[in-house]
């Protein structure tokens, strides 16, 4: 069961939903939160072959969005990240989707890892495998609105064993092999 704008500002207002640092109730939307670009971006290094049995992780460049912004061109894949942290209970789930006028333009948020582990025991970015579908050169700022995060109340907690590879992160984090 996904949780409402009212569920959603309740939980914020009792401490069950956090989120750091301080953020505009404005963004509360009907099923979930705004989410707003970070400032540092990942961008793969080209020409590099990724066995996904293991082996070598790719590598990635940091890149410190200016006030000029980065263009992201068509086709091209980056790893952002959400300005907004967040912590949960164990027994809600967050899940990262895009916004409608983005998709529009041909950008997308995720890469089919829409589920956000590793937000319960402190409050957590989330990374965004954000790619260019379209035939547009797009401008990414710091602290546009790029995504919206919804939060899923689950059956029981999750149990305390419960561990991801990419918990607590605090910025765009690369894949781990």
């Amino acid at each position: 069961m996904y949780l409402s704008s009212t569920t959603i500002a309740r939980y914020l207002d009792e401490g069950k939903i956090k989120v750091l640092p301080s953020f505009d109730r404005a963004d509360i939307r009907p099923t979930g939160i705004r989410l707003h670009l970070d400032g540092t971006i990942l961008v793969p290094r080209p020409g590099q072959t990724v066995d996904l049995a293991g082996g070598k992780p790719p590598s990635f460049d940091p890149v410190a969005i200016g006030p000029e912004g980065y263009v992201l061109r068509p086709g091209e894949f980056i790893l952002g990240a959400t300005a907004e942290k967040f912590q949960v209970p164990r027994d809600i789930i967050c899940l990262i989707e895009g916004r409608s006028t983005d998709a529009r333009l041909g950008i997308i948020v995720h890469c089919t890892a829409s589920t956000v582990d590793g937000n319960y025991d402190a409050p957590a970015s989330v990374t965004l495998e954000m790619a260019n579908l379209g035939p547009f050169d797009l401008v990414l700022r710091p602290g546009i609105p790029v995504a919206l995060v919804l939060f899923a109340q689950l059956t029981e907690p999750v149990g305390a064993g419960s561990v991801t590879k990419y918990g607590s992160q605090q910025s765009a984090a690369a894949p781990k092999l």
